[in-house]
């Protein structure tokens, strides 16, 4: 099931917008000023071998290091329930976690963080809760993320963000704070804009549950029309140096930067050098004149932080001012923009297509930037494939 799909089943079949709904128009005031400094060159290739259980494009990955400070990639089997645990560096299988999906269990496991392998947090979307487990799958306690309101009743939608993480919208450990990034699911009238808190922590001493982190002003609300399949009220972040937080908005060229316990917002461009103009809607679409839409327009995606090598990566999937009703968006060209750590501009490198590579399973090694590739010569699915880039 696609990402739209599942969350429209729990989503109210209603429409916020005015009908008198605002334009507005998010420029690009650098593009074609900037000078590129560095490209983003293939390194090598990593191929992990699944079981017969797995498949690639996993909802979820998340490196974890070990004892010993070795690296695990893990990642979440949604069909089996379970958390497969392999070396890194060698890409040897090194365990397996299981859990149940029965009623009593994790029906719908869609994202986790290991804190330790005594400590195993998963996100839960039926009921829209965090379990804690162990790495026997034993259920320790059960965290609310929208205060013990009953899930079906729904209108705990309008106050509450939805989550569907990834690896490019990852659940973020810090200490005894887990972080956990959501959205609202329709576009932002002023009055929920005003209020609507996206961002969930959970103190891990306690359980405790709180939120934070309103929408950019100068984007959401204002009864600007976003259309209501979530695409343009995505939210992308990484923790930064300094305990900051950096956020990606597929619709501003900007990126927004806050003090990870504070609110507010500072801004610092981050756009592309080829990026063009990005426009709300005047109204309602119907799906087909939609992805012909998002085909013709620039949307931004994940941001990762290399600790390395000190600088971030910015995905852009880019516009294709040609496409027609025939077009879908998995042709959208796919850009990966290099910032330093002040975010100055050092580059741009468009790396294929969104179906070459699933860029929501991308993370930093001290290899390089590994990217999740989608080989159509291994028609088994038998392994995961990454390819990993340096900026040079």
């Amino acid at each position: 099931m696609n990402k739209i799909a599942l969350l429209a089943v729990v989503f109210p079949l209603v429409v916020l917008f005015s009908c008198t709904s605002n334009f507005v128009e998010v420029q690009n005031e650098q593009k074609g000023k900037m000078k590129a400094t560095m490209n983003l060159i293939l390194q090598q290739e990593k191929e992990i071998l699944l079981d017969s259980f797995s498949a690639p494009k996993p909802q979820y990955i998340q490196l974890y290091a070990d004892e010993s400070n070795r690296i695990d990639l893990t990642f979440l089997n949604t069909f089996t329930g379970s958390i497969y645990v392999y070396d890194y560096l060698t890409a040897e299988l090194k365990r397996t976690i299981k859990f149940s999906k029965e009623e009593n269990g994790i029906k719908t496991p869609l994202g986790y963080y290991i804190k330790n392998f005594d400590s195993i947090y998963i996100y839960n979307k039926t009921n829209n809760e965090v379990v804690l487990i162990n790495d026997s799958g034993k259920i320790s306690s059960r965290i609310s993320l929208i205060e013990n309101h009953p899930f079906h009743a729904l209108d705990w939608t309008y106050k509450y963000p939805q989550y569907y993480p990834s690896t490019a919208a990852p659940l973020i450990g810090t200490g005894q704070e887990l972080t956990i990034p959501g959205q609202y699911m329709l576009s932002l009238p002023d009055s929920i804009a005003q209020r609507f808190k996206f961002e969930t922590h959970i103190d891990l001493s306690n359980n405790n549950v709180s939120f934070s982190r309103l929408y950019p002003d100068s984007l959401y609300g204002h009864n600007y029309f976003w259309e209501n399949e979530g695409l343009f009220t995505n939210v992308y972040c990484d923790l930064a140096p300094n305990n900051k937080m950096v956020y990606s908005f597929p619709v501003s060229h900007n990126l927004f930067v806050a003090d990870k316990d504070k609110e507010g917002y500072s801004v610092a461009y981050g756009g592309s050098n080829e990026a063009g103009t990005i426009a709300s809607f005047k109204g309602r679409l119907s799906t087909e004149k939609l992805i012909l839409a998002v085909c013709k327009t620039d949307l931004y995606a994940g941001i990762r932080y290399d600790k390395f090598r000190k600088v971030y990566y910015r995905f852009l999937r880019k516009s294709m001012p040609a496409a027609t009703s025939m077009t879908t968006i998995l042709e959208k060209p796919l850009s990966v923009i290099v910032l330093d750590e002040n975010f100055k501009y050092l580059g741009e490198t468009t790396i294929g297509t969104c179906s070459n590579f699933n860029w929501e399973n991308a993370f930093v090694t001290e290899e390089g930037l590994n990217i999740e590739y989608l080989d159509k010569k291994d028609l088994t699915e038998a392994y995961l494939h990454f390819k990993i880039f340096k900026p040079e």
